[in-house]
């Protein structure tokens, strides 16, 4: 759990993007839905650094609050909600999300988030 905490810590509070890739194994995964525009699975701290830049460029405010934190083995959930306001129009979206996290000797091997609702990010890119 410190490892996950550690990694929002960088890129949520701080907005340190390599701070944030520096808690990556060099094979860890990101996974953001196919529906999405920066959608994939995006290996490497080079490909999920790309990805996430894409994401970053759609929007103008991002965040991620997680309200609670479940630990099983390797694996931390954490689930709490995420907000984001689009960068050509201004529309802000809210929902839940829930982040899945694998976690190995103190590395991300991968990060897959289950948005509450993508339809509501597509609707606001409009």
């Amino acid at each position: 759990m410190e490892t996950v905490k550690a990694s929002y810590a960088a890129i949520l509070d701080r907005g340190d993007l390599e701070g944030f890739l520096s808690f990556f194994a060099e094979d860890g995964a990101l996974v953001e839905a196919d529906s999405l525009p920066y959608g994939g699975r995006f290996v490497g701290a080079d490909a999920i650094r790309g990805a996430l830049i894409k994401m970053m460029e759609s929007f103008s405010a991002f965040s991620f609050k997680p309200d609670v934190y479940a630990t099983a083995d390797e694996w931390v959930i954490a689930y709490g909600t995420f907000e984001v306001t689009v960068r050509s129009n201004g529309k802000q979206v809210s929902f839940p999300l829930a982040e899945a996290t694998h976690v190995v000797d103190g590395r991300i091997k991968l990060i897959n988030p289950v948005y509450g609702d993508t339809a509501a990010i597509l609707e606001a890119l409009k």
